[in-house]
């Protein structure tokens, strides 16, 4: 039984992945949560819903996918384009 993790772990730990959450902390104004449980992940989101329909629950969860971490890339076109000048 995986502990609640913060969005950088579980980005870092599934990226690629797509993730069933729960327990989670997600600010409306979030792209992703700050925090989550994660259940059951797969990098196939059709074998990720098959683990889903065998745990037995009907709700109470939330499939994302984990992809890269899209502040970083515009982080270092910031840099490259300071370092221009």
């Amino acid at each position: 039984d995986m502990a609640k993790m913060p969005w950088s772990q579980i980005r870092e730990a599934f990226e690629g992945h797509w993730v069933e959450i729960t327990e989670y902390a997600w600010k409306p104004e979030s792209i992703h949560p700050q925090a989550a449980k994660v259940l059951h992940h797969s990098a196939s989101r059709k074998e990720l819903l098959e683990q889903i329909a065998k745990s037995g629950r009907l709700d109470g969860w939330v499939v994302l996918f984990v992809g890269p971490a899209l502040p970083g890339i515009y982080t270092s076109s910031a840099a490259a384009h300071a370092s221009n000048f």
